[in-house]
């Protein structure tokens, strides 16, 4: 029996179309597949400081997801979410601020915060020497923040500045610096290049218990309000497995196991809570007042 052209076309076809049907799933499972899974965090401490810090959690994850992590430390926190943008990095450690830039511009998606982080706090800081007690007696000096984009460095120490003060920091200090990071800022007041810095609570704490700094060397003038902070977000491209995987992990972070201890200790936390946008709704309307969504820190 003779088969036809056109008969020999559609069998053809037919199995073309099969062959792709059943080979898809495969390639659509490999495409989400890692081989590493990325950490970013944010440069508001030395590199070593960091790396150190975050080798524990690195090693708790990798076990936990069966997937290889790696921290990516930026050069600034612009840099960061540049690396996000840029698929890059996979999981991010970000301030209030600079995931809402990450959210607004790149989908970033709120994965789990620490406990603290729900009523976290800034502290103005100065020389343990200086006789100046109020906040109000640092006019035409010098003050210190950390990172323009450091929600606890400088976008809620300047709001509360206002809000609860009256103070527009350019208009009421002699000069108004940036050291970049918080403990940078911390130095520098312990080492009196500036009169007043503004940092981040839980750093300062942590640098006080780890014998980077003595607590007889800055005195503590104020302490914000709370407000919320700090979250660990992934990116779109993730698979939507590896994302519950990567979240169940950090909620089973238990600070009564022994070997969770060290993790948690070292990420200043005692357990991680599932975060969401809307905690940050009172950081983006702080950010939209002061023009900073769309800003970089260089």
């Amino acid at each position: 029996m003779k088969i036809s052209i056109h008969h020999l076309l559609v069998v053809t076809i037919a199995i073309i179309i099969g062959i792709f049907f059943f080979i898809q799933p495969a390639l659509i499972e490999k495409s989400t597949t890692l081989e590493e899974i990325r950490l970013g965090t944010l440069p508001d401490q030395s590199a070593k400081n960091l790396e150190t810090r975050l080798q524990p959690l690195l090693d708790y994850l990798s076990l936990k997801t069966g997937i290889h992590c790696k921290v990516i430390i930026p050069s600034g926190y612009s840099e960061l979410v540049k690396l996000f943008a840029e698929h890059k990095v996979d999981i991010a450690y970000f301030g209030g601020l600079t995931f809402l830039q990450a959210h607004k511009n790149h989908g970033a998606e709120a994965l789990v915060m620490r406990e603290i982080d729900t009523r976290f706090t800034s502290l103005f800081i100065t020389n343990k020497k200086n006789s100046t007690k109020k906040l109000t007696d640092f006019k035409d000096k010098v003050i210190s923040f950390g990172n323009r984009l450091s929600t606890s460095g400088h976008l809620m120490p300047r709001h509360f500045l206002h809000t609860e003060y009256h103070i527009k920091a350019e208009n009421y200090f002699a000069e108004v610096r940036y050291s970049g990071t918080h403990d940078k800022t911390i130095y520098q007041v312990r080492d009196n290049k500036v009169d007043l810095g503004a940092v981040n609570a839980a750093i300062y704490r942590k640098m006080i218990a780890d014998g980077r700094i003595n607590h007889n060397d800055i005195q503590i003038i104020w302490k914000t309000p709370p407000y919320a902070d700090y979250v660990w977000a992934v990116n779109s491209h993730l698979n939507n497995d590896i994302k519950t995987q990567l979240r169940n992990a950090f909620l089973s972070l238990d600070i009564t196991d022994p070997g969770h201890q060290t993790i948690l200790q070292n990420l200043s936390a005692r357990a991680f809570l599932p975060a969401g946008y809307n905690d940050f709704q009172m950081l983006h309307d702080v950010a939209n007042k002061f023009d900073l969504l769309d800003i970089t820190d260089k």
